[in-house]
């Protein structure tokens, strides 16, 4: 299980990277503050709905296929979201794009989650849960700001979003 909490503080490093200057990023190049809250707002259900998912999927086809469908899902959506949404700064492709990429942390987070409750002798559940919050909010808004804020005046905005994808991936 060590290398699964390694795995989920990168993979939620990589996806809190753009937590802090996402909405600043969008304001900066234009785009009015009702849209930046509705991308905001659809991610937020999304997330929602996928948080949910992971633990109903995660009956039916077992936690690790949950894990492996939400790293696909947000490495896709990811890519699509750089390429296409924030590269082209268009409103709808960031709005289509990002959200769906909302279903996949939840899936990957939430489905690790399951995973350590169905492999872990009841007298260290409480352990192994509370090691599982560590590393998800080590992850996406503490070490991940910490990344962005390093890396942005290093590498700049658009590299950093991608360095973002790479820690996923790595994690």
């Amino acid at each position: 299980m060590f290398w699964g909490f390694v795995g989920l503080l990168i993979f939620m490093i990589g996806d809190g990277v753009e937590l802090g200057y996402l909405s600043p990023f969008l304001s900066e190049r234009g785009m009015p503050g009702d849209e930046v809250a509705m991308i905001f707002t659809i991610y937020g259900v999304t997330v929602g709905i996928s948080s949910w998912l992971a633990g109903a999927l995660s009956n039916i086809w077992g936690p690790k296929r949950v894990m492996f469908l939400g790293l696909i899902i947000w490495s896709v959506f990811e890519v699509l979201f750089l390429v296409y949404g924030l590269q082209e700064l268009s409103y709808s492709m960031i709005l289509l794009t990002y959200g769906l990429r909302g279903f996949g942390y939840p899936l990957f987070a939430y489905g690790f989650l399951v995973w350590i409750a169905a492999s872990t002798p009841s007298r260290k559940m409480g352990m192994a849960v509370g090691w599982f919050w560590v590393a998800y909010a080590a992850g996406l808004p503490m070490l991940g700001s910490l990344v962005a804020s390093i890396a942005i005046p290093l590498i700049g905005a658009l590299l950093t979003f991608w360095l973002s994808f790479a820690l996923v991936v790595l994690g």
